[in-house]
């Protein structure tokens, strides 16, 4: 892949899923760039806090291409508001003598009225806080449910894989929890791929919406994850059962309650959504 040196890649964020795969495909093809750690430990809350750490590293430079890995999947607090939907916008307005061009990650969450937790809803802001910037240069990419490039370490996974995990990681046994959700997942590996050559082919705005090849059932995920642990993959796989009528009866005749499954990222997986 040729990529311009002229514009130093900078990754913000280094621990997650998204930011591993970054660092280790731009590492294997000698692309040259640079990490801004920043982590809940900095609990930054503004724009001025944020700046202070961009200060650090941002100094001597004037024009990059900034990839944002960093977004709070379970947010609670002031800091993981501020992540999700303001940081994307102070990311672009950094005062810089040069050109900032910004790629941030959403959520296809976003395209279904059924989905209206925290993180969804504040991913959903800050793609609209990018939007209303003018001369701002990025590229806005909406992703499915992720897959890692290799292994399902539980040591290495976010938070909605280990909860999985913890039914189906068993010997002899995996339980696969209830779910009406179907997903088009896709492999990390191919969002770092798509994301480097945009920034070969294109450097104007754009929204970009990905999907996986196929569409799955949580079994069939449960299936896959298994299929590469050598110790779990000849896993007997119990679908525990659900009275599906009785729920989908309450849903219907009590709004609030409905309201309530539709606010909860477990109690989401009973709705019938497609992600």
């Amino acid at each position: 892949m040729a990529y311009s040196k002229s514009k130093e890649i900078i990754l913000i964020g280094e621990n997650g899923l998204l930011a591993r795969a970054f660092k280790e495909s731009l590492t294997s093809q000698n692309i040259p760039f640079s990490v801004i750690k920043i982590t809940r430990k900095n609990n930054i809350k503004n724009k001025k806090e944020l700046y202070k750490i961009l200060k650090k590293y941002l100094n001597d430079r004037s024009s990059y291409t900034l990839i944002n890995c960093l977004a709070s999947l379970k947010p609670k607090n002031k800091s993981d508001f501020y992540i999700n939907e303001n940081l994307p916008k102070d990311l672009i307005m950094y005062p810089t003598g040069g050109e900032i061009f910004l790629i941030h990650f959403s959520t296809n969450n976003i395209f279904s009225k059924q989905i209206k937790d925290n993180y969804t809803i504040q991913k959903k802001k800050g793609e609209e806080n990018i939007q209303k910037i003018r001369n701002s240069k990025y590229n806005l990419i909406r992703l499915p449910f992720l897959l890692p490039k290799n292994s399902f370490d539980k040591n290495n996974l976010p938070k909605q894989f280990k909860l999985l995990m913890s039914f189906i990681d068993l010997p002899l046994i995996s339980f696969v929890p209830p779910s009406r959700n179907l997903y088009r997942p896709i492999n990390i590996q191919d969002i770092v791929d798509l994301t480097l050559s945009e920034l070969v082919t294109n450097k104007k705005n754009k929204t970009i919406n990905i999907n996986g090849p196929t569409e799955m059932n949580l079994l069939e995920i449960s299936k896959l994850i298994l299929s590469k642990n050598q110790k779990r993959k000849n896993n007997i796989l119990v679908v525990i059962p659900f009275p599906w009528k009785i729920l989908d009866f309450f849903l219907t005749k009590y709004p609030y309650l409905l309201n309530l499954f539709e606010r909860n990222t477990i109690l989401q997986q009973l709705l019938p959504i497609k992600r």
